[in-house]
């Protein structure tokens, strides 16, 4: 539902990001003067999508949001100033999406702070600029939220597929209330990209912490399973496709993930068995990479099954 400014009860919320003195763009509905809100019977939910040169595919991830059948969406897309033709594409769509804003920023985890901030949704979802939601996931997901919204704190979490660069499916990813349980102090243990997270939770735990290179997810994840306070809601079906091959999988920032998560789990576990773990995440994490350079695509497919369908 789209309101004009003068609306006192928007005007409250964060809506533009203050000028840090750095070459910027911003555009979108929003500095149109048009605004959405929830209503009685349609909840809002904002979409965030951060990105740095992400021409390639960014315009499938857009499609994706602006696509789908619920249309209460506030689509919010962050730059980090973009050299390539990413900004081309998202002025294409300047009229689809509410805000977005290209200049420099401190990260990744910055930048998803930053659209956080900007969120005015009750609930907060974020897809990377290279991966997209299946369609109708987002009636999914407010079908969900809507039947548990009595509680403040949700998390809500589905499954995905992963895809290579052909977008051909290479397996389903299933994550469960077990895996939470068995596999918080492993590693990541749901699908960010198929997750869903209230805005209250942010208000009470914290949003990501951008110190973090690459597990700033994760380590909010542990921050909002450890606090007690937090509900995560499972389903199964497939909410999005994501990509192989990542920032966060390549075999160069190996080492940075492994540390990274024996920091965030210092004072979850006794240092010994957080030692094993960093170890064991290391050897792993060689294996799989010695299985896709040196023994091909069918082997390491057969792995990826074992490891997510134990």
């Amino acid at each position: 539902m789209l309101l004009m400014s003068q609306s006192n009860k928007i005007v409250k919320t964060s809506l533009y990001l203050p000028f840090q003195g750095e070459p910027r763009q911003e555009g979108g509905l929003r500095t149109q003067g048009l605004f959405k809100q929830a209503s009685k019977n349609q909840a809002l939910i904002s979409i965030i999508t951060v990105v740095l040169d992400g021409g390639k595919y960014i315009e499938q991830t857009i499609k994706s949001v602006i696509s789908q059948s619920y249309k209460n969406i506030e689509y919010i897309v962050i730059d980090g100033g973009s050299q390539d033709n990413t900004l081309d594409i998202i002025k294409k769509y300047d009229h689809q999406i509410d805000y977005w804003i290209s200049e420099a920023d401190k990260g990744i985890y910055d930048a998803m702070n930053r659209g956080i901030g900007l969120a005015t949704g009750e609930l907060v979802g974020i897809l990377n600029s290279d991966d997209w939601y299946v369609q109708n996931a987002i009636d999914k997901v407010i079908d969900i939220y809507t039947k548990n919204r009595s509680n403040d704190l949700l998390i809500i979490t589905g499954a995905m597929y992963r895809v290579n660069v052909e977008q051909k499916i290479k397996f389903k990813l299933l994550k469960n209330e077990a895996d939470l349980k068995n596999r918080i102090n492993l590693g990541m243990p749901i699908n960010h990209p198929a997750t869903f997270v209230t805005k209250a939770t942010y208000q009470k735990i914290g949003k990501f912490d951008p110190k973090y290179r690459v597990c700033g997810d994760y380590e909010f994840i542990v921050r909002a399973y450890y606090s007690n306070e937090v509900r995560f809601i499972f389903t199964n079906d497939v909410l999005t496709y994501m990509r192989l091959d990542g920032m966060s999988e390549k075999f160069n920032i190996l080492f940075i993930r492994a540390k990274e998560q024996f920091y965030i789990r210092r004072d979850k576990i006794p240092i010994i068995s957080n030692f094993k773990l960093f170890c064991k995440f290391i050897l792993i994490q060689i294996f799989k990479h010695l299985l896709k350079t040196f023994t091909g695509k069918f082997l390491l497919k057969k792995y990826y099954k074992c490891r997510h369908h134990e």
